[in-house]
């Protein structure tokens, strides 16, 4: 009952704010058709072939290890952007490769915005280059790079000698491949479609700038567009945005979500080591400001 509920509320909601949601939705769409579809289903392409043919077997340079794996979503992940260190590491889960909760504790520094989508977008569109380009990526990439260090560290090697460092050679079939990465493209959109509605519906409704300030954390592209045009003092500005940029926004986690096919997935430590790197970001971006204004 309280499910049927719910759904005659959002079906209520959708019909008062039609305005809205056709204005969101499509937004929403555009962004997916002209941003996601050209930038994400390559590499979701590659990388599902590299995982059918096994070819990160050759990335890890023959060393079987948990952490040689580890390493290689890394650095495919922080290279081509959500949610393909996500996917990656459901691959080597499929394979056998890594353990569900290693998995899991690698997602979020495995998941970064890619440097494309950093420099052009963030760096070029939003920030007008008003930083040197080095710091800019130094700031990001970082507590990422920290984070990962340490949890590198604390994998303990004899908890995963009992998991099957080779999986069983099977028939390369890429028309699964492919038929699977156009329905990880397409979830994508849909998640991208519904936080645009969320962001359509709400934003017109709301006038306090530090509850908009928190709703910018939804969705990363239209979240700094929103955080641009917000009237707060500017030394908490680019901080604010770089923060952003690190966390990635609630859509990129269900993003990730929707990528992860194992049996009790979950994105509660992702979004807690999350939180934990864009604050770390925000930190550094503003000693960043503070040495500048000293110098």
């Amino acid at each position: 009952m309280k499910r049927l509920l719910f759904f005659f509320s959002i079906i209520f909601l959708l019909l008062i704010f039609h305005d809205n949601v056709i204005s969101g939705a499509t937004d929403g769409l555009l962004l997916w058709y002209r941003v996601l579809v050209p930038t994400l289903l390559p590499f979701i392409l590659i990388t599902g072939a590299m995982s059918e043919s096994h070819c990160y077997d050759v990335l890890t340079f023959g060393k079987s290890g948990a952490k040689s794996y580890c390493i290689t979503a890394f650095i495919i992940g922080n290279m081509c952007g959500y949610p393909i260190g996500a996917k990656i590491l459901n691959d080597f889960i499929s394979q056998k490769k890594i353990p569900k909760n290693l998995a899991s504790d690698m997602l979020s520094v495995s998941s970064q915005a890619s440097p494309m989508f950093l420099i052009g977008y963030i760096y070029n569109k939003m920030l007008n280059k008003s930083m040197p380009l080095f710091p800019f990526l130094i700031i990001l990439y970082i507590p990422s790079i920290i984070l990962f260090i340490i949890k590198l560290k604390n994998i303990d090697f004899f908890d995963y000698l009992l998991i099957p460092q080779k999986s069983e050679r099977t028939n390369n079939n890429y028309n699964d491949t492919f038929i699977s990465a156009v329905r990880t493209i397409v979830v994508i959109g849909v998640y991208v479609m519904i936080f645009s509605i969320l962001f359509g519906v709400l934003l017109p409704n709301i006038s306090n700038p530090y509850i908009k300030c928190s709703l910018s954390f939804l969705e990363i592209t239209t979240g700094l567009n929103l955080l641009k045009s917000l009237p707060f003092i500017s030394s908490f500005k680019l901080p604010l945005i770089m923060s952003l940029s690190s966390f990635g926004g609630l859509c990129s986690a269900y993003q990730i979500k929707s990528v992860l096919t194992y049996e009790n997935a979950t994105i509660k430590k992702y979004l807690f080591d999350k939180l934990i790197l864009s604050t770390g970001t925000f930190l550094l971006t503003y000693l960043y400001q503070i040495f500048l204004s000293i110098v």
